[in-house]
């Protein structure tokens, strides 16, 4: 029983911690609109960015130019699909120059508008799947986290990915409204379509 309560304890603990790092939003208020499911699959650019300098695989360097001589490798080791392991390998795929594909299965479509009132902020975070998203009304900036800024004024859009961490502010004294849909796995709830993050150490934004 005392291990018991000490594991609970440790566990109590580790939550706490992840709470404590985290950053949530602060005076944005999101809205869904709409879900339902999409039939089919779906590939999408995860937003990897990887730099195109080869790999070293099972002991071996393979340069960039290299992929036909990799891929052989990949077949003589078993593998059937090669393009079907090289999109579950996206950040290998960068590595050899392709853009890295992800694929949903049978995902869900969320709609929701995000009011942003003066001052109000996202929070850092993530997505899974990705989002597109158009500012409707107002204006918002988005930091990366290298704290690279782009501004986003209505009519405008961004796409994101689970790839890269952002927080979305209203750096302005009016209100801003942007619409977003997301297209996720089956089955995400509300509550998990975005992903809180911690506060890098290369930004303070």
């Amino acid at each position: 029983m005392k291990r018991l309560i000490i594991l609970l304890v440790l566990a109590g603990a580790a939550i706490s911690t992840a709470v404590a790092v985290a950053t949530p939003g602060q005076g944005s208020v999101a809205t869904v609109l709409s879900r339902g499911p999409l039939e089919g699959d779906l590939a999408y650019a995860t937003g990897l960015t990887d730099p195109a300098d080869g790999i070293t695989w099972q002991g071996k360097q393979y340069g960039a130019d290299q992929l036909p001589e990799f891929l052989m490798r990949l077949r003589s080791a078993g593998v059937t699909s090669l393009g079907g392991w090289l999109n579950l390998h996206p950040a290998i795929s960068a590595r050899f120059g392709m853009v890295p594909i992800g694929v949903l299965h049978s995902p869900e479509i969320v709609t929701q508008t995000v009011k942003f009132p003066p001052g109000s902020y996202s929070g850092w975070h993530s997505h899974p799947g990705y989002l597109v998203s158009t500012v409707v009304s107002g204006q918002l900036t988005r930091y990366a986290t290298d704290c690279s800024s782009q501004t986003f004024a209505a009519g405008q859009s961004f796409y994101e990915t689970g790839a890269n961490t952002f927080i979305v502010k209203n750096e302005t004294n009016q209100d801003a409204v942007d619409t977003v849909t997301f297209i996720v796995p089956g089955g995400t709830p509300s509550t998990g379509l975005r992903i809180d993050k911690p506060q890098p150490s290369t930004c303070t934004k």
